[in-house]
């Protein structure tokens, strides 16, 4: 008998990429979206294996809308890029096996093959070994962690990234730069970058918001950005080449270091 998986958020781009990817592993999906019909709930109590797949500021209400309809038996589980606020609500809302997961791609992938998937168990065993099969089968690099772990990594990896683009651009903006100029001059590197930067830009603003404001561990490292570019400013400002250098020199052994 085939398994029953129910999307919630089926018509995004993501719980769409899902949708085709377990149809393919030879998997019924029924799909329902907040407010839909069929209604959430009715999806989730068909379902063998629930995933969440609404914006990052829904995903703990959907959670404990649809957890009290589900099977005791079924797995519940998300998409979402934060980890510790879903998998809590996840344990704190269905009494069965929970994982928490996020795909380190977005929808524009043609398969998971060499993609990053991460895995965070929550309760139980069963769910957990045949989600880590399935991806694993998919070609998918699969990464076991902590929620914990997860959001202070992607403090790093989206939060800081983002806050870094975001920032640029809008100094950009501030300085009125002639962005068709600019291009004219540009080197590799710059180009790299600004490519970054006018791609971030045509993203979904509050899914970028969301990874900003709810991600705790953003904090700290955002302070320690700030220190750091309050440092550099004032180098230069100083004209301390031996201070920058000194700065360049540590970055290169600690690279080297982690290597």
């Amino acid at each position: 008998m085939s398994l029953k998986v129910g999307i919630i958020g089926g018509r995004g781009q993501m719980g769409q990429w899902f949708k085709r990817f377990f149809e393919s592993r030879g998997l019924e999906v029924l799909i329902a979206e907040p407010g839909s019909v069929p209604s959430a709930p009715e999806v989730a109590s068909q379902a063998d294996l629930v995933v969440i797949s609404v914006p990052l500021h829904l995903t703990e209400e959907i959670i404990g809308e649809i957890a009290p309809h589900m099977r005791p038996e079924a797995l519940l589980t998300d998409l979402t890029s934060l980890k510790q606020g879903p998998v809590n609500a996840m344990l704190q809302s269905f009494p069965g096996e929970v994982v928490g997961t996020h795909p380190l791609f977005g929808p524009g992938e043609e398969s998971m093959t060499g993609r990053n998937m991460v895995l965070c168990p929550g309760r139980g065993e069963r769910w957990f070994q045949w989600l880590q099969e399935i991806f694993s089968q998919a070609g998918a690099n699969i990464l076991i962690t902590t929620p914990a772990e997860h959001d202070t990594l992607m403090s790093l990896v989206q939060g800081l990234t983002h806050f870094v683009l975001i920032a640029l651009g809008a100094t950009f903006r501030q300085l009125g730069a002639d962005l068709e100029r600019m291009d004219s001059f540009s080197t590799p590197t710059f180009r790299a970058v600004f490519d970054q930067v006018h791609n971030l830009v045509n993203q979904n603003y509050p899914l970028y918001a969301c990874i900003q404001l709810r991600n705790q561990a953003n904090a700290p490292t955002l302070a320690a950005f700030e220190e750091i570019v309050t440092q550099l400013r004032e180098l230069v400002v100083k004209k301390d080449a031996s201070g920058l250098i000194k700065i360049l020199r540590d970055n290169q052994e600690y690279f080297e270091k982690g290597k």
